[in-house]
């Protein structure tokens, strides 16, 4: 499976994912002016692209793009439980264990 994202230039924005059995032979056809074709495995509708690389939206208005990674202002707990970000708090907030 091959997928193209389709990335308008003026808000680098992935706005369409389209998706073929084989590759194409040329890029998707048809877009206007500001609109370009990526091809990526991994990116999602409203990803950032620059500079050759895909970044997945800002989790929360605290946390900070540290090479291509989003990070939150404390680190998440090291015990394996299972925590939830509150911006409110600006902390992590015990989620119990999921159901099984």
């Amino acid at each position: 499976m091959i997928r193209h994202c389709i990335i308008d230039t003026n808000t680098n924005l992935v706005v369409n994912i389209i998706e073929y059995e084989a590759a194409p032979e040329t890029p998707p056809a048809g877009f206007s002016d500001g609109i370009i074709a990526v091809v990526s495995s991994k990116a999602s509708i409203d990803w950032t692209y620059a500079d050759g690389v895909f970044t997945e939206p800002q989790p929360y208005p605290s946390w900070t793009l540290v090479s291509n990674v989003w990070k939150p202002p404390t680190a998440r707990p090291s015990n394996n439980g299972w925590y939830d970000w509150d911006e409110e708090t600006q902390a992590w907030v015990d989620a119990g264990n999921p159901k099984p």
